[in-house]
């Protein structure tokens, strides 16, 4: 049976709610720019099906001190979903979005709170909620609907047996944590070497392919970031 989405924001303080509207229609603007000037047919016909806020904005549990001595603020959590597979290329379509973001919340401070975005088709998300993903499970468990241009609903998740999960997270496991430990030991042997720059951009893999393990193993999902700050918001959401 379909899940039907909360569409609720009465847990969010008021000043939350309204900077959640100018961040959504940021999103809009930026996504409206991006396929102005299109002109294949599938392309024009490209639009934003759902909106979902997700993770602890959603849940609730939100941190927001930003005078503090850690100064911590938690991100709004926003799953973009697109009506074709095409359309979840970041590099093409969304760095705009990304970089606007971030200009209006370090720059211009129109924003307060931090935005971290993924971008699916609704294909993808049902996929895997059939196979019993814990980061879909939980979009959809928790998830908010700011926007849904499509009616069809998030299907029913299949969560995985206990040996199912813990066979995937094994696999997930020993595909990545070789690979972080081997370019934890290239950065080794530039330092050895002197190359101070390739030891650098060495240990940052190492920390990107940490990152991808602990998702992977612990929500069987990693978003298509690869730069660590972005994952960092991925694994703390």
């Amino acid at each position: 049976m379909p899940l039907p989405m909360r569409t609720d924001l009465d847990h969010l303080p008021a000043n939350k709610q309204r900077e959640l509207e100018r961040v959504k229609q940021i999103i809009f603007e930026e996504f409206e720019d991006a396929l102005a000037l299109a002109t294949n047919k599938w392309k024009k016909k490209g639009r934003i099906e759902k909106l979902i806020l997700y993770g602890s904005y959603a849940r609730g549990g939100w941190v927001d001190e930003p005078h503090t001595a850690k100064g911590y603020r938690s991100d709004f959590d926003l799953l973009i979903i697109v009506n074709d597979k095409r359309l979840t290329e970041r590099v093409d379509y969304w760095l705009k979005l990304e970089d606007r973001l971030i200009r209006e919340l370090a720059i211009d401070r129109t924003l307060h709170t931090p935005v971290n975005f993924i971008v699916h088709t609704l294909q993808e998300v049902n996929d895997g909620l059939a196979h019993g993903r814990y980061f879909f499970m939980d979009v959809a468990k928790d998830g908010i609907a700011l926007h849904e241009a499509d009616e069809r609903e998030l299907h029913t998740p299949k969560p995985k047996t206990p040996e199912q999960a813990l066979a995937m997270a094994k696999e997930y496991f020993a595909e990545w944590m070789p690979s972080a430990e081997y370019a934890r030991t290239l950065a080794g042997y530039s330092l050895k070497d002197g190359q101070k720059n390739y030891a650098a951009f060495n240990l940052h893999q190492t920390t990107e392919r940490l990152y991808h393990c602990v998702l992977l193993v612990c929500t069987f999902y990693t978003p298509h970031m690869w730069t660590a700050p972005r994952l960092q918001g991925s694994s703390s959401s």
